[in-house]
């Protein structure tokens, strides 16, 4: 998709050099084609790694051949910090606050991944704490709840309605502690790239996803999970929600989503959801530099989770991964991977 966005922009700009009388060949620099020849070279790496080490561990397999302090979850911790450590900076360099919010599934929707959850959380907390970042766990909470009241299970493990205005619920306080955080950082118009997410901008669909849970998705003018464009300048404080799929919320309408539920309760703030399904630290990171922060947020509620770490096994990154670029596996992934993973 982005290679298709990169050919229609050149086609365009070569059109208008055309009809403005110059040469159309001029229109596309150097510095064009070797972007388009790049990314041609990084699709062909990555086509390449996947079919090399097509597999991708589910959930807790890393556990079941190493344990928390082995050598490869040691290195996928440190890639996690790595990230946290820089999005850290990068959010409070503009002003804004930033909030680590630990939100996933009950243990009952998926009991196999405990493990992701009992080693994974503690060090997110650890980490947080190092940094001096205020970090909410909610797996206390969720885990004590029926999970077929508040996710869509059996079919699914995400949120349902009632399952969102928990979230929201749970969430609100931030928002109300929060309420003078306010960023320094200004842009101008020219500034802003045309998307602060990942999304298409101007959706208004019906998506299933093939679990047959038909959900309405309704995307903005700037490609976040919102039913109403963001003017600028700002009248509101703006509350920026990255996160996975705990936050952008398949299989539920827009209108349900925990995002548009603190929206209704505090109509005195702009809340925006630039959730991304299956992501990591690395894409809030990068989303964050590329087009997130352009939103000018006051306050970032950043959603993990401990499947974050295991996450960023390479195999899981050639993907997935927003950056669309090639993973190589390090000498500790890739003994893993031929010794236990090709079993």
């Amino acid at each position: 998709m982005k290679k298709i966005f990169i050919l229609l922009w050149l086609g365009a700009a070569v059109l208008l050099q055309s009809c403005s009388g110059g040469k159309p060949k001029s229109a596309v620099s150097k510095q064009d084609l070797a972007a388009i020849k790049k990314y041609d070279e990084d699709q062909a790496a990555i086509e390449k790694l996947i079919h090399d080490y097509p597999l991708v561990p589910e959930d807790d397999k890393i556990f079941e051949y190493q344990d928390q302090n082995s050598p490869l979850y040691t290195e996928l911790k440190a890639r996690y910090k790595n990230d946290l450590v820089q999005l850290k900076q990068e959010i409070e360099a503009s002003g804004a606050k930033m909030v680590m919010i630990i939100l996933r599934q009950p243990e009952s929707v998926k009991e196999h991944a405990v493990l992701n959850s009992k080693y994974g959380i503690p060090y997110i907390e650890e980490c947080c704490t190092q940094l001096g970042l205020e970090c909410m766990d909610l797996s206390p909470i969720l885990n004590v709840q029926d999970a077929a009241k508040i996710t869509l299970a059996p079919k699914d493990g995400h949120w349902n309605q009632k399952g969102s205005e928990l979230i929201a619920g749970l969430i609100a306080p931030v928002l109300k502690k929060y309420s003078d955080a306010k960023c320094k950082v200004t842009y101008k118009d020219s500034e802003r790239p045309e998307t602060f997410g990942d999304l298409a901008p101007h959706e208004d669909r019906i998506l299933d996803g093939g679990k047959d849970l038909p959900y309405h998705l309704v995307t903005n003018a700037q490609g976040l999970r919102m039913d109403h464009d963001i003017k600028f300048p700002k009248t509101k404080q703006h509350v920026l929600f990255m996160g996975g799929s705990q936050i952008y919320s398949p299989f539920l309408d827009n209108e349900f989503i925990a995002t548009t539920v603190l929206q209704k309760q505090f109509p005195d703030r702009e809340i925006m959801n630039s959730g991304i399904i299956a992501a990591t630290l690395e894409d809030y990171l990068t989303l964050w530099k590329e087009r997130a922060k352009f939103c000018e947020p006051d306050l970032v509620i950043v959603q993990t989770n401990g499947g974050d770490i295991t996450d960023y096994f390479f195999t899981a990154r050639n993907h997935v991964a927003r950056t669309h670029r090639p993973y190589q596996p390090s000498p500790v992934e890739e003994n893993f991977y031929n010794t236990y993973l090709k079993r």
